[in-house]
C-alpha cells in the first residue's frame, strides 16, 4: 500500500514486481493513457514531482514498496531533469549524511545501505517518446538484501500549537522581500492555522484569506536562493513557464498557456494594451481558471487570476490563488508573478509597485510541520515602519499634542487630549500595523502619566519618575 500521496499517485498494489514512473509536473493519468499494453503490465506506480521536497517521500515510498524494482524519471524540461538528477544525488549521501531525513521518517534499519546501493543503479532518466520502449525492455524482478523484512515507519510526530483563537478569515503579511514574507507567513500559519484534512488524505494547517504583500524583491538577487534547495536558475526556469504559451500535449495545463493562449487569447498582451489605452483602467484582468475544463478534471490551477492596477505611475499586481502551499509553493509562485509584473512594467514604461497574493486556502502540509517549527517557535519579527506615516507627541499647556506626518514628513493631522484613551480613537485610523499601535499606546500612556504628575515628557525617552 502506498503510504504517501495515495490520492495523487496511481498505484497498483496487486503487482508483485514492476516499474515506478515519476512524471515531473505532468498529470499521471495522461502518462498512463499513453503507455502501451505491454508497458502497462510492468508499471506499479506513476506519480508527479513538483519540487525537490517531494524527493523525500518518493524515497520513503520506494523503501516501503519493494515491488517497485526500477524508477523511471521523465526528462522533458530542464526543471524536471535537475529534479531527477537530485534523486540520484540524494541516494549517495542518504545512508551516511542525511541524518535529518532519517530522523524525519524514523529510518533505523541496518539495510538502508543496501537500499541506497540498489537504487543508485536502478534509476533511469528517459524522455516521454522513449518511455514505452524503455519499459518493455526492463526486467521487473530483482533481489537485494534490503527487500527482506521491510518494516513500516512513520513521520516523526510533531506537536503543533495551531488553532489559537483568531479572526478566522482576513489575515495579512507585509514584507520587503519574499523571504521575509515567507517566514512571517509560516509563523502565522503555524500559530493560528486550523488543523484539518486536505484533498490528498494528509493533514494540513490552514488559514483562510491570507494576503501576502511583497514590496521590494530584487529579481536579480532572489532572497529565497539557498532556502529549500532553491537556485536562481530554477526560479528563472519556473518563471519562464508562467510566461510561455507552449504546452506539452501530455500536460493538462500550464499557467503560461492559460495566460498566453486562453481560447486563442493572449491575456498578457491584453493587459498591456488595456493599460496602454487607459492607464487608469480597472479591467486589466487575466483569468487562468476555465470552468469548462476544471469542472471535469482532477488537476486544476492553484493560481486563478491576475490583476494589474496603476497608481502614481507604479504598476501593482494582485494575484488570487484558490490554494497556496506556503512552505513549498509560495516562493516559486510569487517569483513567477513578480516576473510577470516585470514584463508589464517594461512594456508600459512604469515603475514597480507591490505584489499581493490573496489566497483562499493558505496551508502547510503535515509533512512539513517539523520543517516550520524554527519559524513558529523562533523569533520572526513583524516589526517595521508604518507606511501611513508617524506621530510626534509632546505635552503643551495641560494637553497631550499629537501630530501625524506622512512618510515624506508632511503634517497631515493634529489632535489634542488629556488622556491616552481620549486620543486612541483619533489616532488609530492612521495606523496600519500592530507594532506601531503598540508603540503609540506606550508613548501616549507615558505622556498621560507625565501630564498628571507634572513630569517632563520626551518622546522615545525613558520617563523619569521621582520617588
Amino acid at each position: 500500500m502506498l503510504k504517501y500521496y495515495p490520492n495523487v499517485v496511481l498505484f497498483d498494489e496487486e503487482k508483485a514486481n514492476g516499474v515506478g514512473i515519476i512524471t515531473g509536473w505532468k498529470t499521471p493519468r495522461l502518462i498512463h493513457d499513453e503507455l502501451s499494453s505491454d508497458a502497462l503490465e510492468k508499471v506499479v506506480s506513476i506519480g508527479p514531482l513538483y519540487t525537490k521536497n517531494g524527493i523525500n517521500f518518493i524515497i520513503a515510498n520506494l523503501f516501503l514498496n519493494p515491488q517497485i524494482s526500477h524508477l523511471l524519471l521523465l526528462e522533458d524540461s530542464d526543471v524536471h531533469s535537475r529534479m531527477c538528477d537530485s534523486i540520484r544525488e540524494f541516494l549517495y549521501f542518504l545512508e551516511t549524511e542525511d541524518i535529518r531525513f532519517q530522523k524525519k521518517f524514523q529510518f533505523s534499519k541496518e539495510n538502508i545501505h543496501e537500499f541506497c546501493e540498489y537504487f543508485k543503479n536502478h534509476v533511469t532518466v528517459v524522455s516521454s517518446d522513449r518511455l514505452n520502449d524503455t519499459i518493455e525492455k526492463l526486467p521487473t524482478t530483482a533481489s537485494s538484501l534490503w527487500r527482506d523484512g521491510v518494516e513500516e515507519f512513520s513521520l516523526e510526530v510533531v506537536e503543533t500549537k495551531q488553532n489559537l483563537a483568531s479572526e478566522k478569515i482576513g489575515f495579512m503579511v507585509r514584507a520587503s522581500t519574499v523571504k521575509e514574507a515567507w517566514m512571517r507567513s509560516l509563523k502565522l500559519i503555524g500559530t493560528y492555522g486550523n488543523l484539518k484534512l486536505s484533498d490528498y488524505d494528509e493533514k494540513q494547517m490552514e488559514l483562510m484569506d491570507l494576503s501576502i504583500i511583497v514590496r521590494e524583491e530584487d529579481l536579480n538577487h532572489p532572497s529565497m536562493v539557498g532556502e529549500l534547495g532553491i537556485t536562481e536558475e530554477e526560479l528563472n526556469l519556473y518563471a519562464n513557464t508562467l510566461l510561455s504559451k507552449d504546452k506539452p500535449d501530455d500536460l493538462q495545463y500550464t499557467y503560461g498557456e492559460r495566460l498566453r493562449n486562453y481560447s486563442n487569447v493572449d491575456q498578457l498582451q491584453y493587459l498591456i494594451e488595456t493599460l496602454q489605452n487607459k492607464l487608469y483602467s480597472r479591467r486589466a484582468v487575466a483569468v487562468l481558471w476555465n470552468p469548462a475544463i476544471e469542472t471535469f478534471v482532477d488537476e486544476v490551477p492553484c493560481i486563478d487570476l491576475y490583476q494589474a492596477i496603476v497608481q502614481d505611475n507604479k504598476l501593482y499586481m494582485i494575484a488570487y490563488l484558490r490554494a497556496n502551499d506556503v512552505y513549498n509553493g509560495f516562493p516559486r509562485n510569487i517569483y513567477g508573478i513578480l516576473k510577470i509584473q516585470d514584463v508589464l512594467c517594461k512594456a508600459l514604461g512604469l515603475d514597480k509597485g507591490y505584489v499581493n497574493t490573496v489566497t483562499g486556502s493558505a496551508h502547510v502540509y503535515e509533512r512539513n510541520f517539523l520543517d516550520i517549527t524554527p519559524y513558529v517557535d523562533g523569533h520572526v519579527s513583524f516589526c517595521e515602519e508604518d507606511e501611513r506615516g508617524y506621530f510626534f507627541i509632546e505635552n503643551n499647556n495641560g494637553n497631550i499634542d499629537v501630530s501625524f506626518f506622512n512618510r515624506e514628513g508632511v503634517l497631515e493631522r493634529s489632535y489634542q487630549g488629556k488622556t491616552a484613551t481620549s486620543l486612541r480613537d483619533k489616532c488609530c485610523f492612521h495606523i496600519s500595523n500592530l507594532d506601531h499601535a503598540f508603540y503609540l499606546g506606550q508613548e501616549l500612556t507615558k505622556a498621560e502619566i507625565a501630564l498628571e504628575n507634572d513630569l517632563p515628557y520626551v518622546q522615545d525617552k525613558k520617563l523619569l519618575i521621582k520617588k
